[in-house]
């Protein structure tokens, strides 16, 4: 891909939007077969999932839209790829309908350079429950390794969770 051609989403559910006990509803049973699902969404050609007690986050390469994006509660917003990625996280989990509803004010988007600052915060422990937890570091290796092991990450998100995790 070009530099041009793609953006990177980070889109996620954390405890800084829901109580703890609910992120497991937001869960996925297996990661790797979740990822390999997110993939298949026409425009994504990468995806890692980090999903911990306090957070699931999904981080996809997709090709790139536009500067001109439609309104995603309108019609010709529905086929946008962050509104595949809602539509496969809910056939994936077991949310409730309230849940569901609210789906809109629970997450969290990021893109392109945002995706890099939110990563080195969260390697660094600046992004978690308790500030500096370093745990949070080897759940980032354990996903990157997962998702190479199946094979749905790519050279962008490799190179992405290999330099935050070094630095």
């Amino acid at each position: 891909m070009s530099k041009d051609s793609f953006k990177v989403i980070n889109i996620r559910v954390t405890f800084k939007n829901i109580p703890i006990h609910k992120i497991a509803s937001f869960s996925f049973k297996d990661v790797a077969a979740a990822c390999e699902t997110f993939k298949k969404i026409p425009g994504i050609s990468e995806c890692v999932i980090v999903q911990t007690a306090s957070r699931v986050e999904i981080f996809t390469v997709n090709s790139y839209e536009g500067d001109e994006v439609p309104d995603a509660r309108r019609d010709e917003g529905k086929g946008l790829v962050l509104n595949k990625i809602k539509e496969t996280w809910v056939s994936l989990t077991e949310l409730d309908q309230y849940d569901i509803d609210h789906f809109d004010q629970i997450l969290e988007v990021y893109i392109n350079t945002d995706v890099y600052l939110h990563l080195l915060r969260l390697a660094s422990g600046l992004d978690s429950i308790v500030v500096g937890n370093e745990t949070i570091l080897d759940e980032l290796k354990n996903s990157i390794a997962t998702a190479k092991q199946a094979k749905v990450s790519g050279k962008i998100l490799n190179r992405l969770f290999d330099s935050s995790i070094r630095i």
